[in-house]
């Protein structure tokens, strides 16, 4: 069997992220996410200058395939390529995206394709995620759905409840609880990571390092305004410390987890540009990065945020590395003990995780979070001249995958990441 082909990314490009509010409906409440992917999707191409009729197919992630966004990449496709490009909707919850992109690259290291955009969106505003605390009666709740036919979001079969634990299946709080106590991972270290997240996205948005990253896109504001947005719109400049440590438990009496420390909902679309590398080479391209491993992991569902050190630790095993070798990290924070049980359990320097902020304050549009990493990493380590990173991300229901990405010496050529 001929060796893998090297495969690298091209390209990144991701919309705003709107908030996903139900109770302030953000800039692009109005919209559908699968819009915000073609928009996302034209615009990588036109960076790019390929030829649509050489992207081979388009993966993206979304855990919520039903309703406006039921096998919404191959509309995607449609969209913005020929009939002839294929379109494939994933869903493995919050890793999809990242989930969708591992797809691709196995597509490309075999020979079965050369160009693969993928990516991911959501509209949390269509599609919110409900908030079960530690009062909420889960059988309840589902008996109720069941009864009033309230299933859009989809029920698990109430066998699987023999094995798992309702309220850690389906309550994400809860197991970021659990994690929080596993590794004793302090209210007080929780509280402080929400506060930076804020103070490192406030900074990037400020430097403009996300000026090639953000594509600017009109947003719908509540007194009927439309505006031009390039700024993610749940990032809170004004952030105090002394504020978000006064904030009680959301998911347990006594607990370490608020609404500051766990992820905002959010809608947004984002997608990156893989290739061969001899591909693009041939079409002049200069690679952001290129992908050195991917990894994929399950775990108890009752910790699920572990899942995202699990499938870092595979990952970087798998390229040969030690932890020590990576100069940055990306852990999404859907809650902040994630990336904070990371750097407990791997021994790492918090200054590298998350440089410019994360989902606790950028805000997790689930469908999309994975790539964003992905992309965002790639952006901040050609800034940086970094050479190696990994971006991981933990999932509902306990799994996890992971990307190794180095930064080489490339030939001369176009960047358009930097359009």
């Amino acid at each position: 069997m001929a060796e893998p082909r090297e495969v690298v990314i091209v390209d990144y490009a991701r919309s705003p992220h709107g908030s996903g509010s139900s109770k302030k409906p953000g800039f692009f409440s109005h919209m559908r996410g699968d819009d915000l992917a073609v928009r996302v999707v034209e615009e990588l191409l036109k960076r790019t200058g390929i030829d649509r009729s050489m992207v081979d197919e388009v993966t993206m992630g979304s855990p919520n395939l039903t309703g406006e966004q039921a096998n919404p990449v191959r509309s995607v496709s449609l969209m913005t390529c020929p009939f002839e490009t294929r379109g494939l909707s994933v869903d493995r919850a919050c890793t999809s995206s990242m989930a969708g992109a591992h797809f691709g690259i196995m597509a490309i290291q075999l020979g079965l394709e050369d160009i693969v955009i993928s990516g991911g969106f959501e509209s949390c505003s269509h599609f919110p995620i409900p908030l079960w605390t530690a009062d909420t009666d889960m059988e309840k709740m589902m008996e109720d759905a069941i009864a009033t036919g309230a299933t859009a979001r989809g029920l698990p079969n109430p066998k699987l409840f023999d094995v798992v634990d309702i309220g850690t299946m389906i309550a994400m709080g809860n197991t970021a609880e659990n994690l929080s106590e596993k590794f004793d991972i302090p209210k007080e270290d929780q509280d402080h990571w929400a506060w930076q997240s804020n103070m490192r996205a406030a900074a990037a948005q400020k430097e403009g390092k996300f000026k090639h990253e953000i594509i600017p896109m009109e947003g719908q504001f509540p007194d009927g305004s439309v505006k031009v947005v390039d700024y993610d719109e749940e990032v809170r400049p004004d952030s105090s410390l002394e504020k978000i440590k006064s904030l009680p438990a959301v998911y347990k009496p006594d607990g370490r987890v608020t609404a500051a420390s766990s992820s905002k909902q959010a809608d947004a679309a984002g997608a990156a540009v893989f290739m061969a590398k001899e591909k693009a080479r041939e079409l002049g391209l200069v690679p952001m990065v290129t992908v050195r491993s991917i990894a994929w992991v399950g775990c108890d569902p009752a910790i699920m945020g572990y899942s995202a050190t699990l499938s870092a630790q595979k990952a970087v095993e798998r390229a040969g590395l030690k932890p020590t070798d990576i100069d940055l990290w990306e852990s999404n924070a859907a809650f902040a003990v994630v990336p904070l049980t990371q750097i407990k359990v791997m021994g790492l320097d918090p200054e590298r995780m998350n440089v410019n902020g994360d989902a606790c304050c950028i805000g997790h549009p689930i469908g999309a979070s994975g790539i964003r990493m992905v992309g965002t990493l790639a952006h901040e380590m050609n800034r940086r001249g970094s050479r190696y990173g990994c971006a991981a991300i933990c999932g509902g229901f306990g799994q996890g995958t992971a990307m190794v990405v180095e930064r080489e010496d490339y030939w001369d050529g176009r960047r358009a990441w930097l359009s």
